[in-house]
């Protein structure tokens, strides 16, 4: 994560509707006015969230190339684009890799106690975190992104995405898996379909073995 980022939910919303029938014994019942209302209210303010979720899926960018640049680091940097040769900061969902930067004291210290490491072996991890994934995306990668804005301070803008490298590797499931980011920020359904629950799981049985195997920052772990 890079400078002025505020973690913030994801807008995309599903919706899982289910009809409920009456059937008693005799006769109709028929909703009252007010239920009609309310029914209508309901239907009314989902309608225009679900269309804008349909209407904005994500979008499948491959034949990228990572940029070097001084803000880069494991869960953020730029990427020029294989589409149309732009230049974007991509943030990555679901992962959080430490700071590097000492102006960052309170955010390095929070990141260290997830750990359950200090400080300076935070800031040390996310050095490893940084040279982690400009190896990983030594070559041309694919960049899945709804455009969502991820903030931060960079002229370019940063949108939130999900990384796959030339090898079809999912660039959180390796820094997770490596002991180089914890589980946390802004979730999204996966563009597969699947939900962020489920990957979440995912993301939580490779941190197990991570700890499990001493990689990365649990290395430091007594």
């Amino acid at each position: 994560m890079v400078r002025g980022e505020m973690p913030r939910l994801d807008r995309t919303v599903s919706f899982e509707t289910r009809a409920v029938h009456l059937a008693p014994r005799t006769g109709t019942v028929s909703p009252s006015p007010p239920m009609r209302f309310l029914c209508f209210l309901i239907l009314a303010l989902l309608l225009p969230l679900s269309a804008h979720a349909a209407s904005n899926p994500f979008q499948k960018i491959e034949a990228c190339r990572w940029k070097a640049d001084r803000w880069n680091d494991g869960d953020s940097f730029h990427v020029i684009t294989g589409d149309a040769g732009k230049e974007i900061v991509a943030r990555i969902y679901f992962v959080d890799t430490p700071e590097a930067e000492t102006a960052y004291r309170d955010r390095i210290a929070e990141q260290a106690a997830y750990f359950g490491i200090t400080p300076e072996q935070a800031k040390d991890i996310a050095h490893e975190a940084a040279a982690f994934t400009a190896k990983q995306l030594s070559k041309p990668f694919t960049v899945q992104t709804r455009w969502h804005s991820a903030l931060g301070r960079s002229a370019l803008g940063r949108v939130y995405c999900i990384i796959l490298t030339a090898e079809g590797r999912d660039l959180n499931e390796l820094l997770v898996e490596n002991g180089l980011a914890r589980i946390y920020g802004v979730r999204t359904t996966l563009p597969d379909g699947r939900d962020s629950r489920k990957y979440l799981a995912r993301l939580a049985e490779l941190e197990a073995k991570a700890k499990a195997a001493k990689r990365g920052a649990w290395r430091f772990v007594k």
